[in-house]
């Protein structure tokens, strides 16, 4: 068994999903697989990965269901048998060569979760994330219905997980899938927050997934699905009416959506 998954999953963007498995193959000292689902529309990606004739990049090929891009991201979770496992998308990096090797580190200690700092790119531009940021990521993860309101955890690959505490993605849900899961994947668990380590994450590209979504109506689908899962549950019933008509209704009115 490989210390770490690594899964991504990967659509029609051969030129980002280099980047992304450059970043895991540049690792120093770090035992891993990388597990790699395509539901592109062409076979260019899965003839690239074949030229590589790497034995710890294992390909799959996948048909989107009806549950869209989680789909892929479920079936690529399904497929890891490291002890730690991330899911990187194909616009996602890490930055840093010791990256793994230093979560294998803080993962030894007995945590169940580690959470990295984020590096958005969008358009050329970097945007880092603050001291007051910090502070608040910190707050909201030990308070972790707070991610309905603001999601300071960023893309996926910020999150390494023991695989034994995996969850599926909610299919269902378009704009907080990734918010809903790292909401069960905190809940209980363990966790450091690492300033130290960074994943770079590409914004703005053309096959960006929350790019091509009309906001406001996969939010009113979002809010009547997680309504009926927390009905019980007050806080993340909060956090998605102060999201509604702080987040989205400032949105409106400065024609931002």
């Amino acid at each position: 068994m490989k210390t770490f998954s690594i899964v991504i999953p990967t659509y029609n963007d051969l030129t980002l999903l280099q980047c992304a498995l450059t970043s895991v193959l540049q690792q120093k000292d770090a035992d891993y697989e990388i597990i790699i689902t395509d539901d592109s529309t062409n076979s260019n990606i899965q003839r690239y990965i074949e030229s590589l004739s790497d034995e710890d990049i294992h390909y799959y090929r996948h048909q989107q269901g009806a549950g869209g891009a989680a789909d892929n991201w479920n079936y690529g979770l399904h497929k890891a048998t490291g002890e730690y496992v991330i899911l990187m998308h194909h616009d996602e990096e890490m930055v840093q060569d010791n990256y793994l090797r230093h979560i294998s580190q803080l993962m030894s200690s007995g945590v169940d979760l580690i959470i990295s700092q984020v590096n958005v790119i969008n358009e050329e531009h970097q945007k880092n994330q603050s001291f007051l940021c910090q502070w608040l990521k910190s707050f909201v993860c030990k308070h972790p219905a707070g991610l309905f309101l603001i999601n300071v955890i960023g893309p996926c690959a910020c999150l390494t997980v023991r695989r034994e505490y995996l969850q599926d993605f909610n299919t269902h849900l378009r704009w907080f899938v990734d918010v809903e899961w790292y909401y069960r994947m905190l809940c209980g668990k363990k966790f450091i927050i690492d300033k130290s380590l960074t994943i770079r994450s590409h914004h703005g590209h053309q096959g960006q997934i929350t790019q091509n979504l009309d906001v406001m109506e996969v939010f009113k689908s979002d809010k009547s699905e997680l309504s009926d899962i927390y009905s019980t549950n007050r806080t993340v019933r909060l956090m998605l009416y102060l999201y509604e008509h702080l987040v989205l209704g400032t949105k409106q009115l400065l024609r931002k959506i």
